[in-house]
């Protein structure tokens, strides 16, 4: 009787988790279905602006070195938002909740591979979600990083004013995400929200920039634009990107997972009968021993 009740706690415990994996992915779909179009739509137009602001730091390289030369000199008639540090920020955007799927694990692979690569001395990290703080936490890497707490969902403008003060001391900004593909495939980027490659180009080749602009009214200001308005959405793209990927991977995760509760299920029904007829065919032995002993009488 005991490894009876035993089963029955173990049924209940997975009928238990079956209910909560199917509201997990029930949300994850609805949540997904509710940013997917804007977040589909919103790419190609995205990756348009990002190819103007390649352009403008390309073409004119010449003006755009001298700029640069001037901001490191620190020089006074330049907009101080212009000065930036000589290094790479790289981004991770992670997550506060668990039970994403793989996706977020990774998105961490991928840029803790591109930091041994770019070398410990040449970047600065800033970690977005509380579980990337507390993978990097974790991991082999014990360096500094700032963190920032933000929602998982529902991102406001404070949240990206907060961080585009980071970003903007640096001329290289690098964001770590997931990236939607479809239902089933979520793949994790790296993407320049700075200009020097097109924005979510995932394999990134040198294009030569030979055309010729005229800025007006100087290139100064439309630098400075460029390096806070556009930035700014190229960043709050990667945010959106990242939520749908989570959400997507997170459905994916949930399916899976009820796979495993339906056959741990079976098992476990199989061995309720098991046991059952164990019980039965004890009960009609006892009883057969019993007309054994009667007729011994």
């Amino acid at each position: 009787m005991a490894q009876k009740k035993i089963i029955m706690e173990e049924l209940e415990s997975l009928n238990s988790l079956k209910e909560l994996a199917e509201s997990y992915e029930e949300i994850a779909a609805v949540q997904m279905q509710k940013i997917k179009d804007s977040v589909l739509k919103t790419r190609d137009f995205l990756s348009a602006i990002s190819d103007i602001f390649v352009d403008l730091k390309s073409s004119y390289q010449r003006e755009v070195n001298d700029l640069l030369v001037k901001i490191k000199r620190g020089g006074s008639t330049l907009l101080p938002i212009l000065r930036k540090k000589d290094k790479i920020l790289m981004v991770y955007l992670s997550s506060n909740g668990r039970l994403y799927g793989k996706v977020t694990k990774k998105t961490f692979d991928l840029f803790v591979g591109d930091l041994k690569k770019n070398g410990m001395d040449k970047v600065d990290l800033v970690v977005i979600g509380s579980a990337g703080k507390e993978m990097l936490e974790n991991s082999s890497i014990k360096r500094p990083f700032d963190y920032f707490e933000f929602p998982d969902t529902n991102i406001g403008i404070d949240h990206i004013k907060l961080v585009m003060k980071k970003y903007l001391q640096y001329d290289r900004v690098h964001v770590y995400y997931g990236k939607f593909g479809n239902v089933v495939k979520q793949d994790a980027i790296s993407t320049s929200i700075s200009g020097e490659d097109i924005f979510e180009t995932e394999v990134p080749s040198t294009i030569p920039r030979e055309d010729k602009f005229i800025f007006e009214p100087i290139l100064e200001k439309i630098f400075h634009f460029f390096q806070t308005q556009i930035m700014a959405t190229l960043f709050s793209q990667t945010l959106l990107e990242n939520q749908l990927a989570r959400h997507a991977s997170r459905v994916n995760a949930m399916e899976e997972a009820l796979v495993h509760i339906e056959e741990e299920s079976k098992k476990m029904y199989l061995e309720r009968t098991r046991i059952k007829h164990a019980l039965q065919n004890k009960k009609q032995l006892e009883s057969m021993s019993g007309y054994l002993l009667w007729d011994l009488v």
